[in-house]
């Protein structure tokens, strides 16, 4: 059997638990700066604890990649130790991540060293390590890995909500008519990811319509039984919590999780906001 790494990025929110119990998982962080301090995200600063400074910070906390040499050091360790590495990252559309994660490999190993673009971010990201943990342990070959990644990321959907689009535009995500039309009218977004960028899905105005449009849209999925469906926010809990009970009267069988958004992630969302994001697999 092949020994294999997974390593992901920090946004991908890897708790410590999960850490502990998968010695061939690593993460590499990315960095927040608040008020001219550097914290590597998840290591120097927990989610929790990030909101409260981005709330009290004297300028917007802004975010920064993986340097090149972290990238080169974990994958040329990781070459010693294991027969190939798998690194999923963040979305190549938000971030130069796989990129670095692609100049990494030309120059270490191409033929140990594979660099996925997950597409998404944050609970997909994060599933898709675990499932491929999960096919290391049962002995499935690189091929078979790849191909359920590339099935993931075909059949998975992020949607978030935000309170403020301003954060998204001033980080450069959306468009300043996009952020500006949405503040001028007390238009409560609907963002999704498509084809790894961020974009403006609806526009409501109140919550209940954005609730109402959520539990739509996942409806119209269709999920079967052994689909996934993972919550996540930024310090915005409660609306998560009113957010799985809708989704328990569309899908009571399914199990329904919820996370909390990587600093990294917060900064560009903003605080209060939540997201829904689903996998829907193949029923067996």
């Amino acid at each position: 059997m092949h020994k294999i790494a997974v390593v992901v990025d920090s946004t991908a929110v890897i708790d410590k638990e999960l850490i502990e119990n998968n010695s061939n998982l690593y993460s590499i962080p990315l960095h927040v700066i608040v008020d001219g301090k550097d914290f590597r995200d998840g290591l120097d600063i927990a989610p929790s604890e990030f909101c409260e400074k981005m709330e009290v910070a004297l300028d917007l906390p802004t975010t920064s990649q993986p340097s090149a040499g972290e990238v080169f050091k974990l994958l040329e360790e990781l070459v010693e130790k294991y027969d190939h590495i798998i690194y999923i990252t963040i979305s190549s559309k938000l971030s130069g991540t796989f990129q670095t994660g692609m100049l990494a490999r030309a120059q270490i190993s191409e033929d140990k060293i594979t660099v996925f673009d997950s597409l998404f971010t944050s609970t997909i990201q994060k599933q898709m390590a675990i499932e491929t943990l999960e096919l290391i342990k049962n002995g499935a070959s690189i091929e078979d890995i790849i191909k359920n990644l590339e099935y993931i990321r075909a059949n998975s959907r992020i949607l978030l909500v935000v309170d403020d689009l301003g954060h998204l535009h001033r980080t450069g995500r959306i468009s300043l008519s996009a952020a500006s039309f949405g503040k001028m009218f007390s238009i409560k977004p609907i963002l999704s990811f498509e084809e790894g960028e961020i974009l403006v899905n609806q526009k409501v105005r109140t919550m209940r319509k954005v609730y109402d449009n959520l539990v739509e849209q996942i409806a119209n999925a269709k999920l079967s039984r052994n689909s996934k469906i993972i919550l996540a926010h930024a310090n915005g809990y409660d609306y998560t919590l009113d957010l799985k009970e809708r989704l328990l009267s569309v899908y009571p069988e399914l199990e329904i999780t919820i996370e909390e958004l990587s600093p990294v992630i917060s900064v560009h969302t903003g605080p209060r906001s939540f997201g829904l994001s689903w996998i829907n697999k193949r029923s067996s």
